[in-house]
């Protein structure tokens, strides 16, 4: 039975379509890997029902162990996922300040989860003056490397191998998050904030790629919900959330190029009980 997957010009013959085109991704092809990462994905829907009552994941319950640390034992699906997330999609856009003139203050970005390095590679490659530190687990730093020998940065890009729940690399003019927080429920979300309003005070920024529009209310997430107990955050929410970690939302709006909702937050002197 046809599906329209792929073309088929002559009796016994196939071809790439529009559709089939995009398995040339190995992103796309590390998602549908039944044997990899996205038959981890899908059958961890399975659990949703326990998810959904207790608004925490179950992912333990199905594979042995929470999702990271199932990436941790297992290199070949950890793989699958660092394709999934990485440098595969494309440059990143480097224009993370919504103001092009706040550049003129930055020396010193730290990229707080940042996987291999991408993001903060391509931030280096656009602005020649700034200096850039890593900050993600050994496993996905072990890859950055190559990332930056790529970009031509590797002269001003280091890396701080360490949870992002620990102590960041204090004195930063600019600490930015991207596909961070809404891996995470509301309880360790405000624990990595707080390490972000630590190491930023006095005077550094701290700038969060929001997983949905800052002008619209978050959509749910259920497959970050069963993987991760992860969640989108619109604005108020997030505002909340910043505000308990001791940051005060200062700006909010779209990447010009990708699109992507960007939020900026200001240490405040003293932060407020968590």
């Amino acid at each position: 039975m046809e599906k329209g997957v792929f073309e088929s010009p002559a009796r016994g013959q196939f071809a790439l379509n529009d559709i089939a085109r995009k398995l040339l991704d190995e992103g796309q092809r590390a998602g549908l890997d039944l044997n990899g990462m996205g038959g981890r994905m899908a059958n961890a829907f399975s659990t949703l029902l326990t998810a959904v009552r207790t608004g925490r994941p179950a992912y333990h319950e199905l594979f042995g162990r929470s999702f990271w640390d199932d990436l941790e034992a297992h290199p070949t699906i950890a793989e699958g996922f660092d394709i999934m997330m990485g440098p595969g999609h494309g440059i990143p856009d480097p224009e993370v300040l919504l103001n092009p003139a706040d550049w003129a203050n930055v020396r010193t970005v730290v990229d707080v989860g940042g996987g291999t390095g991408s993001l903060l590679a391509a931030i280096l490659r656009a602005r020649p003056e700034v200096r850039g530190i890593l900050v993600d687990l050994p496993r996905p730093i072990a890859g950055s490397a190559e990332v930056f020998q790529a970009a031509g940065v590797s002269d001003r890009a280091s890396t701080s191998a360490r949870s992002f729940f620990d102590p960041l690399p204090a004195g930063a003019d600019v600490y930015v998050m991207k596909s961070v927080l809404a891996d995470w429920p509301d309880r360790e979300a405000l624990a990595i904030l707080t390490r972000c309003a630590e190491a930023a005070r006095p005077s550094g920024r701290v700038v969060v790629f929001t997983a949905t529009d800052p002008d619209k209310e978050s959509d749910p997430e259920l497959l970050m919900l069963v993987l991760v107990g992860g969640k989108g955050r619109s604005l108020t929410e997030f505002t909340e959330l910043a505000s308990r970690a001791g940051l005060k939302v200062v700006a909010a709006g779209r990447q010009p190029t990708s699109g992507k909702g960007i939020v900026e937050c200001r240490p405040v002197e003293t932060a407020a009980p968590v």
